[in-house]
């Protein structure tokens, strides 16, 4: 999938579908090289500092193991390795994935 899709500008079309399954994440990686600065006057290089993280997760449709991956801002909760989240599929294509705004806290 592309950048559109790993920042979640194209999920809208796929969860108005309404076909949902249980996604696990795989892996969270944090963007270190993207600080967000959230204090005014700092004490130090990372006083303050949050990062945006990436998330890696599986998912099943019909017998058939996707994979998927989402952009988490720096500012919602992100969830930890091994946990739930719920993930939309494409009822035409199921490599196309959404997931729920809900499931992840975007």
């Amino acid at each position: 999938m592309g950048i559109l899709h790993t920042l979640g500008l194209e999920d809208r079309k796929i969860i108005s579908q309404g076909r949902e399954t249980a996604g696990t994440v795989t892996r969270v990686k944090t963007c270190w090289w993207i600080k967000v600065n959230t204090k005014h006057v700092r004490m130090g290089p990372l006083d303050g500092a949050k990062f945006p993280h990436i998330i890696y997760f599986t998912y099943s449709v019909g017998g058939v193991t996707y994979q998927g991956s989402r952009y988490v801002r720096y500012f919602l909760r992100c969830p930890a390795k091994g946990e739930k989240l719920a993930v939309f599929y494409d009822e035409r294509n199921p490599a196309r994935y959404a997931v729920s705004p809900q499931g992840v806290s975007l």
